[in-house]
């Protein structure tokens, strides 16, 4: 199996203890999607501490593109933090998992970014259809024109995101690439205080936060980052098609902790186990493994 696929699937491990954090904390403590993005933002400008590991200046379209990848991504999570705030995270995540990698595909052809061979494509197709199975869900709320034009703004803008980095990888080293692109975060949240209610919303969500709330927003942002770095370095030496598709392995991830969870912390997360239910996450587990297994081979 290709070392890069192996750094994707710990990187969706990590993603996944993110996304446990990020469920909670989305309901019960940041209800404000620009504040959560914002942190996230800020937060990911600390890869600068990188730079003395082999971080060298770009220019010119090459310094735009690093930027804008970054900058892109920011507003990627507000659109997508949004989506699920109007509607439901079981309704959001079925759509992510479809249309990030679907859009990502559609640009990397466009931009001839990458060109994949036939075995590649199978599976893709196999992985995308894996990640929509097993995050598709009986849901609690519904879709409303506005949460269904943030849920494929958010992967759109995601999958953009990923094609300028992917560019951006191509034209210089790993360090590079990942601190001009966080950097390109940093000045995406940075703008978001320009209106001044989101501003008042941002400077005042720290002190609303307990510090049992506090630690695990930290803690779920420092195993997401982490995460994130892994995602990028799979990025930067195999396929962004690929890896986009393989999101399916994160909700792997997240139904065996819901099924943990489920029984010793219910109001955190819960998974509902029926049969109808269990038969379809055992579809998508063996649609995603399949996909893996023809790209080891």
């Amino acid at each position: 199996m290709s070392l890069y696929i192996i750094i994707a699937i710990i990187a969706y491990l990590l993603f996944a203890i993110n996304g446990v954090a990020d469920k909670f904390l989305l309901t019960k403590v940041v209800r404000q999607p620009a504040v959560y993005a914002f942190y996230i933002g800020v937060g990911s400008m600390m890869a600068i501490f990188l730079a003395p590991f082999g971080m060298h200046m770009l220019y010119g379209i090459r310094l735009y593109i690093a930027l804008t990848a970054g900058f892109v991504f920011t507003y990627a999570l507000y659109f997508f933090y949004s989506a699920i705030q109007q509607t439901s995270i079981s309704r959001v995540l079925p759509i992510e998992g479809g249309l990030v990698p679907t859009f990502t595909f559609i640009l990397a052809f466009i931009t001839q970014t990458e060109i994949l061979t036939s075995n590649q494509i199978i599976a893709t197709v196999l992985l995308v259809i894996g990640a929509v199975l097993i995050s598709l869900k009986k849901s609690d709320g519904k879709w409303t024109p506005k949460a269904l034009y943030n849920a494929t703004m958010a992967a759109f803008l995601f999958a953009l995101s990923f094609i300028l980095t992917k560019y951006t990888y191509e034209q210089t080293n790993f360090i590079s690439g990942l601190v001009w692109t966080r950097l390109g975060l940093g000045i995406g949240a940075l703008v978001m205080l320009i209106p001044q209610t989101v501003r008042r919303d941002i400077l005042s969500a720290p002190r609303e936060a307990s510090k049992h709330h506090i630690f695990l927003f930290y803690g779920g942002h420092l195993t997401g980052t982490l995460g994130s770095y892994l995602q990028q370095y799979a990025i930067a030496i195999g396929s962004v098609v690929i890896v986009n598709a393989m999101q399916g392995v994160q909700f792997v991830f997240i139904l065996l902790a819901g099924v943990l969870l489920s029984k010793y912390f219910p109001k955190i997360l819960k998974e509902e186990i029926s049969g109808l239910i269990l038969s379809q996450k055992i579809l998508a587990i063996v649609l995603i493994s399949f996909g893996l297994i023809i790209l080891a081979i």
